[in-house]
Formats: structure tokens, sequence, C-alpha cells
């Protein structure tokens, strides 16, 4: 049998229908290189429209949002650190000033205290730029000793039959505030966070929470009838997480202050806020009851007594009012738990109806000392101390019991002679575990003193320190 001679391929190239092959794949080619060039073209317009389009309506929104707030209607406010309001549990940053007794974090689990914070009644300084002034928060001038003299008495209680004659009473008292910071690519100061608040005097003083008015370059207060006005900081509290403010307008509409003390659990209880989206939901009103009292929770480090209660409070609630049905405001809602944990695949599991609120009896306790002083005095000495257990003093090499962790330069400890390493075996005679001794310090006024027994090596020592105000601790 014959075989067919096949040729070299480059012998293909003389027949007339390779060539016609050819061709018609070079114009295919051509064909699809069009294409792709005309599909790489058009995606670059439609990225590069997009973003046009992206940058008009941003700036159409916060046109938008700017009529909003001339109408009483607040932007819409980002879930902030962990609380914002209401996270978190929420909302606040750590103090870099150091307590008066705090634990070691590096030892054996124990109650950690809260920390102190810089007093913020400070005035901010002015950014300067050109042709730009940025405008900060600064406190009030003078301490306003008569102030509870003008703040509201109890609403008839005949004219408070309903829930509805409670929320027509209370609303009007109830306002938004919004925080404005400069912009990430210019210094246009832009409300970046809003929170609510409620009026306490007719004549312009305003409660609500310290991480709503934080880091502020300014603040506006939007009344329930769409005005708003420019507020001056009085003071703020990082600690107790309470701030007051200051308009300058009359004939305002104070709620009355009722007595956190006497709330039982059960008792029907109203909030009234900005939550969330607050171009639509603003001064939504929320229904629960009281479902604990006397919560101690610790958020952001700082340890604090709660009302806990069902009313749903969202971010955008902090700061508001929680309200009996006297009309009365018990509490300042401040937080709530969002999530409850995870299950056995990593699923979060959310929670329902775990809100907090600060009992009213000591944010008005903290209220009387900003408006008197523009800050809360802290009793302190300026150390943090850690617990060490006998198990780890035998691992360690070191003595068991309450030591000092750190001394605060320049602070009252530091000034008295105490060291780190220091074993604290008693205070003023008693011998105390490392809670009580935070109490016990707690307790004394500013100017106080107190006899530690330290254990420093072999040798045994009385130091008598003076109790200072944690707020000049640096």
């Amino acid at each position: 049998m014959s075989r067919k001679i096949i040729p070299y391929p480059c012998d293909y190239k003389n027949t007339t229908s390779v060539r016609r092959a050819r061709r018609g794949g070079n114009v295919l080619v051509l064909i699809l290189c069009i294409l792709i060039a005309l599909l790489l073209g058009a995606g670059a317009y439609f990225a590069t429209s997009d973003h046009y389009r992206a940058l008009k309506n941003m700036e159409a929104s916060y046109e938008n949002a700017l009529d909003n707030l001339k109408r009483g209607i607040l932007p819409p406010e980002e879930q902030h650190k962990p609380a914002d309001s209401e996270a978190q549990p929420a909302v606040t940053p750590a103090s870099t000033e150091a307590p008066a007794i705090e634990p070691a974090p590096t030892e054996a689990p124990v109650t950690t205290p809260a920390p102190t914070e810089e007093p913020t009644a400070t005035p901010m300084p002015t950014i300067e730029a050109p042709d730009i002034i940025v405008p900060v928060v600064t406190p009030a001038p003078s301490p306003d000793p008569q102030y509870r003299e003008r703040m509201a008495q109890p609403f008839d209680a005949e004219a408070l039959a309903s829930l509805p004659d409670i929320i027509d009473a209370c609303s009007p008292g109830v306002v938004g505030i919004l925080n404005y910071q400069p912009s990430r690519f210019s210094l246009e100061l832009q409300p970046t966070y809003s929170g609510t608040g409620f009026i306490i005097t007719a004549d312009g003083y305003i409660v609500t929470n310290q991480h709503v008015i934080e880091d502020a370059r300014k603040l506006t207060v939007v009344l329930h009838t769409g005005e708003e006005f420019e507020a001056t900081l009085i003071g703020s509290d990082v600690m107790s997480d309470v701030a007051v403010l200051k308009i300058e307008k009359e004939d305002l509409h104070p709620l009355p202050i009722g007595d956190s003390e006497s709330i039982r659990v059960g008792e029907f209880v109203l909030a009234i806020g900005n939550p969330i989206s607050t171009n639509e939901l603003y001064g939504s009103v929320t229904f629960g009851i009281i479902s604990a009292k006397a919560r101690q929770i610790n958020i952001d480090g700082f340890q604090n007594e709660f009302l806990q209660t069902d009313a749903a409070i969202n971010p955008g609630n902090s700061g508001g009012p929680l309200i009996n049905m006297k009309g009365e405001v018990i509490g300042v809602t401040n937080a709530k738990y969002f999530t409850a944990g995870v299950d056995e695949n990593g699923n979060t599991l959310h929670s329902e109806g775990i809100g907090f609120a600060l009992p009213m009896n000591n944010v008005m306790t903290i209220v009387d000392s900003l408006i008197q002083n523009g800050a809360v005095p802290r009793p302190g000495i300026g150390i943090m101390i850690g617990t060490r257990t006998p198990a780890a003093a035998l691992q360690q090499n070191k003595p068991a019991g309450v030591y000092v962790d750190s001394v605060t330069e320049g602070g009252p400890a530091d000034v008295a002679g105490m060291k780190v390493g220091d074993i604290l075996k008693a205070l003023d005679g008693v011998e105390m575990t490392q809670d009580e001794m935070i109490e016990h310090i707690r307790a004394k006024k500013i100017g106080d003193q107190i006899t530690f027994t330290v254990l420093r090596g072999e040798e045994t020592l009385e130091i008598v320190i003076t109790v200072g105000d944690l707020n000049q601790m640096h």
C-alpha cells in the first residue's frame, strides 16, 4: 500500500485555500481586537461616569442634609465606636490619666476599676488655615449656682391620662444634637455624628451623653420645631458619660426630673430619641419596662450603674430621656447589647430588648458639678495596682498580695515616695482586698490623707498620701 505524502506546512502557503483561511483569520483577529478596545473604552467611560455621578450624588445628599437640618431633621448617624451610643455597648475613648487605683493587666484576674478622664471642659484650640477658621466648642464663661431653681416642676398628673398625653407633653423637650468635625478631605466642618439630648431648664441647659459630643469642633442643637442653635459645651465627664450643653434661647420646654431610686422593676417607661436614619425617624418613641435596677456594667473600661430596660434603644438614641408614666426623666439612654454570643457554627446570636440607661439621680450629681465647676472632681492618688495570688507569687518569685504596678509621675503617691513593686498591706490600719482599697480611696475627699502600710523588700513602711484630683494628674 502506498503512503500519501503530506507536504511540509510551509508548502500550504502556496495554495489558494490556505491563503483565504489565513486572510479570514486575520480579519477575525482584527474584529476581536476592535471589540476588546470598544469594551475597554466603554468600561472606562462608565467607570468615569459612575464616579462623576457619585460625586454629584454626594454633593446633592449634603445639600439635602443641610435643607433637612433647617426643617428639624437630622442626618444619618454612623455606627460608632462601639458607642455610639449605642453599641456599644457604645461609645467613649480611654482616658490617659492614671486612676486612683487600677488593677494591673498582666496579673491574676481582678475587677477592673474605671480609669479617669481628662477634664473635657478645657477649651480646644482654634484651627486656622488659609481663608478658614474652624470654630471650636468652648465652655461656659461662668458657673450657674441658681440653675436648679429654674428646673421644671412635675407635670399635672391629671393631664397625663394616657401614653399619647405623656408623649405630647415630653416630645418638645427632646432635641437632636449634631457633632460637627472637619471632613477627611478639607477643614470644612460637616455633621459627623448625631445623637439626642433633653432640655432641663427653660433658658437652655441640655443634658446628653459625653460620647455624643466627643471630639466636636462645633455642636448644634435642633429643636422639635426645626430651629437650630449653636451650642456651648458647659462640661463633660468621660467616666460617667455625661455632658451638659447650653443654647441661647428662652422659653424652652424643659422636662421634669424624676427619682430614679424609687423606680421599680416592671414599671412602664418610654424612650424618645433620634435613632439610625434620623432623616426619617426623628423623635421616635419606644415603649417598655424597667427590667432591672443598679446593673453594674463596664463599658470601655468605665464601670457605671445602669437601669436596664427592654424599650428599644438604637444608635442615635444616646443621650435621650427614659421617661416614667408621670412624664419625668428617670434615666439617660446610653447603650444596648447588640449580640448575645455565637452559636456552635460561629454565627452571631443577636440580643433583643437589653438596653441601658444611666439613673437620673446619679446623672444629676454629675450635672450639678459640670454646671458649677466645668468638671467632676475625682479623688485619687495616682497609682495602678494588681493582686498577685500565692500561686502566681511562687511562680514569679515575688511576694503575694496587692502590689503597686505603676505610679503617676508627679502624683500624690509619687510625691509621698511610693514605688512600683510595693506591697500594700493595709490602708489606715485596716487590711483590705484590692476592690476594698479602691472603694476606700474613692470615698475620700480631695485633700484627705490616707496612711498606707507598705512592704518593700524586707522593710515595712508607713506612707502618708494626700488625696488629689485625678483630673490634674497626667
